[in-house]
């Protein structure tokens, strides 16, 4: 790539709901701008299964292609037995609900749930390095604070989008 970015084969990188939203439909210029640079890095995006379930399935286009073609996999939320997934969790919960002025009830769990999948798949894998892509920023301060207090900063990077392509205000435009 021609400017520095999180992605790499020596990294695991896991993905919100909402990264999927941001680059659209296959037939968007972004989603195979990001395609494109998932696929030349080597990676295997992980999508919970929470996050297939809020983009309408493994049968939605946009998650089906990459599926298909092997840029990404479907992984399992934490075990609710895990005390460093849970307490991740409720880290990033808080955060989530003081910056968003939200009930902590009411914050989305696929949110909180990134941030102890993240670290109980650093933990249960070979990974060293595990990245996290939300383009949400109460989720990714949630996820920052969770995984720097229980002692995994080193190790987990989260990212948005922007991280990974460049904004083209070109995408948006519509001819008529």
């Amino acid at each position: 790539m021609s400017r520095s970015s999180p992605l790499s084969a020596d990294v695991s990188v896991i993905v919100d709901a909402n990264v999927f939203f941001a680059i659209g439909r296959p037939s968007n210029p972004k989603y195979e701008r990001f395609r494109r640079e998932v696929r030349n890095a080597g990676v295997v995006l992980q999508l919970p299964r929470r996050v297939v379930g809020e983009l309408g399935g493994p049968e939605t286009d946009r998650i089906h292609r990459a599926l298909d073609e092997g840029w990404a996999d479907i992984v399992d939320a934490p075990s609710p037995q895990d005390a460093d997934a849970v307490t991740a969790s409720d880290i990033a919960r808080r955060v989530i609900a003081n910056e968003t002025g939200q009930p902590e009830h009411e914050v989305e769990k696929t949110d909180t749930i990134l941030a102890g999948l993240v670290i109980q798949y650093l933990r249960d894998t070979e990974s060293t390095d595990v990245a996290v892509l939300t383009d949400d920023i109460p989720a990714k301060h949630g996820i920052e604070t969770a995984v720097d207090e229980l002692g995994y900063g080193d190790a987990i990077g989260v990212y948005g989008v922007s991280d990974i392509i460049d904004d083209d205000s070109d995408d948006s435009l519509t001819l008529i």
